[in-house]
């Protein structure tokens, strides 16, 4: 019997077959695998698999090839049959058939075969074409896309078929369908009836349908908006797609309601709207025609049926501005937001939003404007009350100041003339401390003003807080000895650096001292009143804590607000509702910040300011000295005044402290005994009548004998822009009345 030819039946079996060595070189392959791959036997064997299969151009990275390759190497290590799941190959025809690549979809089962020793010598690949079936699922993945329904009819209109989506949509089954003998009718209201048969006719002329939208019914009655489009095949069966948008029909309902609740918005409020269109001349924006107008349009400007000219036609001397910032905003399409007079139109004032109406390139510019005329008109006579306001209170100072001034000397010539009697002391001490009172009521009120209208400046420098808190103790101590509080200072043992203005920040302190001191009742003052000042991370910070009569929660976050107290009870006296207003200022110009805090009535109260923390500097200042001033060598003193007690009573306390000192009334007696007098410091008053203490110091800069003295104003103005005018005309010192003795000694 003759043995059988293996390599003839394997060459010969239908199925796709093909042996690989260990090095994937193809050993042998049966017909049916050469056909599918349009190879021959004698181009394959001996060959690398990948060599005589290479990637297609639409796997340019070699991800098939990859894939197989890992299999073929997992069938040699594991020694166990693979199997490669549905792989894209694509396949290159032979030369004669144009030799482009051919897409085709593959599945494989790789078998190790053992040798005669036991080990694996070759892997048997049973390879299967399944191109047909992967484009039969890419269709049924097509009809039974989850957005798109299709649905069949027959020539009469009756539904034959429908994939998962329509049927989802619908609410009927496949068995329902088949069943019912259900039509296009079935799905259609009565209303649309009549657009559906236009489609049927449009297929029987041109074989398409849509696109075109109509409302359709569900099983249970639901209504959805479709968008249809169709054709007619060539066995005359009608496959239409479905698209289901009631989603956006929904949102043009929306968007139309809201477009007309709109328009109603923009038709009955009191605010103009329009848009307009840019004229240019070259790229010049030089007139606007108006396309669209509200009803409150005509009311705000006064111009009667805009649309029939132009803004320049309307008003030919409108202001080129108006043109200038609608076109940047045409041009640029960035929004503006602006405050302009139009004093060509109406004459009055507008508030003014302007928007680009569509993309780049647009010329259309959308306008909400509202007249403010009024309110710009009460705006200004509030500025002009309040600069009113301003000058009452710099002038009332003044006034003030100046019958503080002789009061102040007075003071001084007791003290110097005090001969151990303890009543003359104590009224004389008396006396001292309501004049300091009221300065620092004076300067209070001046600075309330300054702040409010952003004149306050403060002057930096390197300073240790706690020399600033010792300074403001020192200015708080005739309060705290008056209600004989007890006071405790906690300063700590190194310094706590912060760059700030010394005068200002002991003002600070020297407030929330005093705040204290006004809100502890006598039943409470055995209880002493902290200050502490400690360096807190970043920030130096000031406490200031008191067993009075605490804070209302409600009033907590009103407490720094000007003029706000709270209710008094057994605390007494206290002031005029601005130191604290004051403090909070001045911190915050400083970059720092401040709060109260409080338990509630009864329970004390806490304040608590922190600034930014500084450096210590280099080479650290010495300490200022301490004590009274000593006496003065003897000066020639000219005092000029025309208040006539403060005049008498300075000139008194200087020769009390040992001065030659004469005296003037007025501007030309001032000069005349300056040249006669020759005086080393002149105390000049700047608000005298006639020749006031400007035109002085200017005449008698300009004399020989008023080169080199020491110029020194005394007023009751003490504003910065009067300080500025003083040093222009050539004053060396400006003192604001009443002036201290000490502080005057202290210069010469």
């Amino acid at each position: 019997m003759v043995a059988p030819d293996f390599r003839q039946l394997f060459e010969a079996a239908p199925a796709l077959y093909t042996v690989l060595d260990r090095a994937f070189h193809i050993v042998a392959a049966s017909d049916a695998y050469l056909s599918a791959t349009m190879t021959r036997r004698g181009e394959v064997i001996g060959r690398s698999i990948f060599e005589v299969f290479p990637a297609g151009p639409a796997d340019p990275d070699g991800n098939g090839p990859a894939a197989i390759r890992e299999v073929f190497e997992r069938a040699l290590t594991e020694e166990t049959p693979q199997m490669l799941g549905l792989q894209r190959y694509d396949m290159r025809r032979p030369a004669e058939r144009g030799g482009a690549f051919e897409r085709r979809y593959w599945n494989a089962w790789v078998t190790p075969l053992r040798g005669r020793g036991g080990a694996v010598e070759h892997l048997l690949c049973s390879v299967e074409d399944v191109t047909d079936r992967a484009r039969d699922a890419r269709l049924r993945k097509v009809l039974n896309i989850d957005s798109i329904g299709v649905v069949f009819f027959d020539k009469e209109g009756t539904l034959i078929s429908a994939n998962d989506a329509f049927l989802r949509w619908s609410g009927y089954t496949e068995e329902e369908i088949a069943a019912e003998g259900l039509s296009w009718k079935s799905f259609t209201p009565p209303e649309y009836y009549a657009s559906s048969l236009d489609e049927v006719e449009r297929l029987r002329t041109t074989g398409q349908i849509g696109p075109y939208e109509k409302e359709y019914i569900a099983k249970n009655g639901e209504r959805r908006w479709m968008l249809f489009v169709g054709a007619a095949l060539d066995d005359g069966t009608i496959v239409e797609y479905v698209i289901d948008v009631s989603a956006r029909k929904a949102a043009e309902e929306a968007r139309r309601e809201s477009d007309e609740r709109y328009r109603r918005l923009f038709d009955s409020i009191d605010v103009g709207f329009c848009v307009i269109e840019m004229i240019y001349d070259g790229a010049r924006p030089v007139d606007y025609r108006f396309l669209e107008v509200n009803p409150a349009f005509e009311r705000q400007t006064g111009l009667h049926d805009p649309g029939s000219r132009t803004m320049r036609e309307h008003v030919p001397e409108h202001e080129q501005h108006w043109f200038d910032t609608y076109g940047r905003v045409a041009a640029t399409g960035e929004p503006t937001r602006f405050v302009a007079e139009a004093r060509a139109l109406m004459g009055g004032s507008y508030e003014v939003f302007a928007f680009r109406v569509g993309g780049a390139g647009s010329r259309k510019v959308g306008v909400l404007f509202n007249d403010i005329t009024a309110r710009v008109r009460a705006e200004e006579a509030l500025r002009e009350a309040s600069q009113r306001k301003d000058e009452f209170v710099a002038t009332l100072a003044h006034e003030l100041r100046n019958p503080l001034a002789p009061i102040r000397n007075a003071v001084s010539m007791l003290r110097l003339r005090e001969d151990g009697d303890e009543g003359l002391q104590a009224v004389r001490k008396l006396i001292d401390r309501q004049v300091r009172h009221l300065v620092r009521l004076v300067d209070d009120l001046l600075d309330v003003s300054r702040i409010t209208f952003g004149k306050v400046s403060v002057k930096r420098e390197r300073l240790d807080l706690r020399a600033v808190a010792q300074e403001a103790v020192a200015t708080s101590e005739p309060l705290l000895a008056v209600g004989g509080h007890r006071f405790s200072a906690e300063l700590g043992g190194e310094p706590v650096w912060v760059d700030g203005d010394p005068v200002r920040l002991a003002q600070v302190i020297a407030n929330l001292i005093n705040n204290a001191v006004r809100y502890t009742p006598p039943s409470r003052v055995s209880s002493p009143i902290r200050l502490s000042v400690a360096a807190k991370g970043a920030e130096a910070c000031i406490t200031v804590e008191d067993n009075g009569i605490g804070i209302e929660p409600a009033l907590l976050e009103r407490i720094f607000e000007p003029f706000v107290q709270i209710e008094r009870g057994e605390a007494g006296s206290s002031g005029i509702g601005i130191g604290l207003m004051l403090a909070k200022a001045l911190v915050e110009l400083h970059g720092g910040r401040i709060v109260a805090e409080s338990e509630g009535l009864g329970k004390g109260s806490r304040f608590v300011g922190c600034l930014p923390r500084a450096e210590a500097p280099e080479v650290p200042e010495a300490a200022a000295p301490t004590g009274a001033p000593v006496r003065a060598a003897s000066r020639r003193f000219l005092v000029v005044d025309d208040n006539v007690d403060a005049t008498t009573s300075q000139a008194e306390l200087l020769r009390m402290l040992g001065h030659e000192v004469e005296t003037a009334y007025d501007g030309q007696s001032a000069l005349r005994k300056a040249q006669a007098f020759r005086p080393e410091v002149v105390l000049l008053d700047l608000g005298m009548p006639g020749m006031d203490g400007f035109e002085v110091a200017r005449r008698l800069r300009a004399m020989p004998e008023g080169r080199d003295v020491l110029l020194v104003a005394q007023t009751g103005w003490g504003q910065e822009e009067e300080r500025a005018r003083t040093k222009a005309a050539g004053f060396d010192v400006h003192l604001a009345k009443p002036v201290d003795i000490d502080a005057l000694m202290g210069l010469l």
